[in-house]
């Protein structure tokens, strides 16, 4: 009997070729390192910049493919050196995971559209907006799968381009398998030394303004606690030292800005932490919703977009704008006794369980058979 050939996926991994694994790369390196071997998936994974990192799955057949060509990622190597390399690797699909995808599809291709935010952006120049305005939806016409993340996104990308439909499915995100596991991580040793044993709140999103980093920061200012501190994380190096210098002379000493923490530190600064403020305006899914519940720490946001979709048993909602309701929300979960949180902690763990990365990666073999199937 002669051995069932594999199924040849290849991922358009720029995400995954950078020193640090942002949203984009964590769904990328979860979706490759699922996979079982009985499945009988061989990856491609493709990318730009040899000079950089490439984080690649364990115990997985992979085989990848950097390559340089003339253009940025957002013209000739996505349109034309990309998929000029797919040929030589014989895939059976080419998924393009990171909101864009090439027009000239040799093989069937699957793209995910996270969310519609670039179609919301104003463009600098004529190229950008023809490429997102006019070439991304040609492509996006002539694939053979959608992929996106929430019902939210659904929405807003039939809103654009109802004709998508057909070939659309909603596939949520998954967090990692340790929010499952007991406690083996701790803090870096620099931001235990600054928080110097206080008690603190968490904040994830970095400098974005949709994010709003000075809404969070303002929600601490009210607090009755003048011990609580706030950590705050997604901020680069120049980023920190511009948001540390804006801040009111109250909050100076109050306001932690972490540098870049591993998965299992983020999973540490969850579990330590009163409370998670999550203030943005819009999210394509929202994993610190999910991350902190399963962590077992309460989180406030508001139920805006996605984020309404995520709502579990640790969640506090309040009104985006209503700074009185977000700081009597930290107030809340500061003063919240150990057995209530507990209760409420081994509830959201169990919550959380429906939102692992091995469903999302299920459904979306599903997605990669079906395709090829058709070729």
């Amino acid at each position: 009997m002669t051995e069932a050939r594999p199924l040849r996926v290849g991922i358009s991994a720029t995400s995954l070729n950078t020193a640090h694994l942002r949203g984009m790369g964590k769904y990328l390196l979860e979706m490759c390192s699922q996979a079982r071997p009985e499945e009988g998936v061989a990856w491609t994974l493709f990318a730009q910049d040899a000079r950089r990192p490439m984080h690649l799955p364990s115990e997985q057949p992979v085989t990848a493919d950097i390559f340089d060509y003339p253009g940025d990622r957002f013209s000739l190597w996505e349109q034309v050196g990309t998929p000029q390399r797919l040929g030589r690797h014989r895939l059976d699909v080419m998924h393009y995971a990171e909101n864009t995808m090439a027009w000239w599809q040799p093989c069937p291709a699957v793209v995910t559209i996270h969310d519609t935010i670039p179609w919301e952006m104003e463009t600098d120049t004529r190229w950008q907006h023809w490429y997102w305005h006019r070439l991304m939806p040609a492509a996006f016409r002539r694939c053979a799968a959608v992929v996106t993340i929430s019902e939210s996104s659904k929405r807003d990308i039939l809103a654009r381009w109802p004709d998508l439909e057909p070939k659309l499915t909603v596939i949520p995100h998954g967090i990692e398998a340790a929010y499952f596991e007991p406690p083996n991580s701790t803090l870096p040793a620099s931001l235990t030394t600054d928080l110097a044993g206080a008690r603190y709140a968490v904040y994830l999103g970095g400098p974005m303004q949709r994010k709003r980093f000075d809404w969070a920061a303002q929600t601490l200012a009210t607090q009755p606690d003048a011990t609580l501190k706030l950590v705050a994380c997604g901020f680069g190096a120049d980023a920190r030292k511009a948001a540390r210098q804006a801040l009111p002379h109250e909050l100076q000493g109050r306001v932690l800005f972490a540098e870049f923490l591993s998965d299992a530190e983020l999973l540490a600064l969850y579990r330590g932490a009163v409370a998670v403020l999550y203030p943005t305006l819009y999210e394509g899914f929202g994993f610190p919703a999910v991350e902190a519940q399963a962590a077992g720490v309460p989180v406030i946001f508001s139920p805006l977009g996605s984020l309404a979709e995520l709502v579990g048993p640790l969640t506090t909602l309040v009104p985006a704008e209503d700074l009185a309701a977000w700081s009597a929300a930290l107030h809340e979960a500061a003063t919240l006794t150990p057995e209530a949180r507990a209760d409420k902690a081994a509830r959201a763990s169990a919550w959380a369980q429906g939102f692992r990365w091995g469903e999302s990666w299920r459904r979306h073999l599903e997605v990669y058979r079906r395709v090829a199937s058709r070729r």
